[in-house]
């Protein structure tokens, strides 16, 4: 049964006006860079003297101070070298913008160009060794797209991947690297290469398996995967569609078949546009989704493959998790904000919310956390 506005109240809490309790300083300090505290990156876009900026913003949330890194493009997928915490990589989102970042420095060292006749499609993923560099990138003349594959110290392109879908977006590597899972958007014009995540054998490119949703109206665009091999997919509506049409969430947890959420329905319904980011929290079994226009944060339990909470928030953009894995971590609203939502109880901390961050782009990355993940405690302390 679907739930009345009556009912939808109670999925209801986090506020649509957040009060600023908290600015950044922007100072710089010795130890800015503590991978025993949240670091968190982003992009942002602002307006001075009638010119359109672009940064990099990195926000430590304990010590509620920030860095600004210029940049000519929009930074939307962030990763880190494996071999040095301090080189990031930045793509830009259907555009020829990437480049390599020097934290030490706080500036662009080296801007990467696209391979011929493409543009960068916003993601990209480093190997364990951090010697190979994969990247989404589209054709210019039929929005086709393919993994990149390049050397991970000077970007030489080395050859290339196929997804086996058309439009890719997001990959991520598994199987201790064995693996690179791609979401593919999907063709308009051929009903063939409809919507769907691919796993690839990274040594011999043969597809693995393709999953597709149940929902044929909704895309593939980012992707949670917990530590089991389950899978959450964000998704916009399928290309063709208005953006006004409805996303939404799909799951599949452990080896069950992938579901795509239709209850309850008022949440369903409000889950304008595009879902956006997600996390997924490994010891909760929970993913938390971003929804930019249906200014909504959803919760979902993995396992049960169920709604547990809904939360209004103004324009939600990126979820990130933080390193103690006690809060999510989200970006929103135009002040660009930062809250900390906890992850046991799921409710907003207003004390923890940090304005302006400058961090607009559609996600966030807690650089910490990574480390924790990509490098031995002894490389990243």
């Amino acid at each position: 049964m679907s739930l009345n506005r009556r009912n939808f109240i109670k999925y209801l809490s986090l506020g649509c006006t957040i009060p600023s309790l908290t600015g950044l300083t922007g100072c710089t300090h010795q130890k800015f860079y503590n991978p025993d505290q949240d670091i968190i990156l982003g992009g942002g876009s602002y307006q001075k003297d009638n010119t359109l900026k672009h940064v990099l913003a990195v926000v430590n949330l304990q010590k509620k101070d920030k860095q600004l890194i210029d940049m000519d493009f929009l930074a939307h997928g962030i990763i880190i070298d494996p071999n040095n915490k301090k080189r990031l990589v930045v793509f830009e989102k259907i555009g020829p913008g990437a480049a390599e970042i020097d934290l030490n420095k706080h500036t662009v060292s080296r801007k990467i160009a696209p391979s011929k006749d493409k543009y960068f499609y916003g993601h990209g993923a480093f190997n364990q060794s951090g010697d190979t560099l994969y990247c989404t990138e589209t054709y210019l003349n039929n929005h086709k797209g393919t993994i990149v594959i390049r050397d991970g110290r000077d970007f030489e392109v080395l050859g290339e991947l196929p997804t086996y879908g058309e439009n890719p977006h997001e990959c991520q590597l598994v199987d201790d690297g064995a693996t690179l899972v791609v979401t593919n958007a999907g063709s308009v014009s051929n009903s063939s290469t409809g919507p769907s995540v691919t796993y690839i054998d990274v040594a011999t490119q043969k597809l693995k398996e393709r999953v597709t949703l149940t929902n044929e109206q909704l895309n593939t665009g980012h992707i949670g995967i917990a530590k089991d091999g389950s899978l959450v997919v964000a998704s916009a509506p399928r290309k063709g569609l208005e953006k006004t049409h409805t996303g939404g969430v799909s799951i599949r947890s452990g080896k069950q078949p992938m579901l795509s959420m239709t209850q309850p329905e008022v949440v369903i319904n409000q889950m304008t546009g595009e879902a956006l980011s997600v996390i997924v929290d490994n010891k909760h079994n929970i993913a938390a989704v971003t929804h930019p226009d249906g200014n909504m944060v959803t919760f979902w339990s993995i396992d049960k493959r169920e709604l547990i909470k809904a939360m209004s928030a103004p324009k939600p953009k990126g979820v990130a998790l933080s390193l103690d894995e006690k809060s999510f971590i989200v970006s929103y609203g135009v002040n660009t904000s930062i809250v900390l939502i906890g992850t046991k109880n799921l409710v907003a901390s207003t004390d923890s919310i940090l304005q302006p961050t400058y961090i607009s782009g559609s996600h966030i990355y807690n650089w910490s956390k990574t480390l924790t993940e990509i490098m031995p405690t002894n490389i990243y302390t």
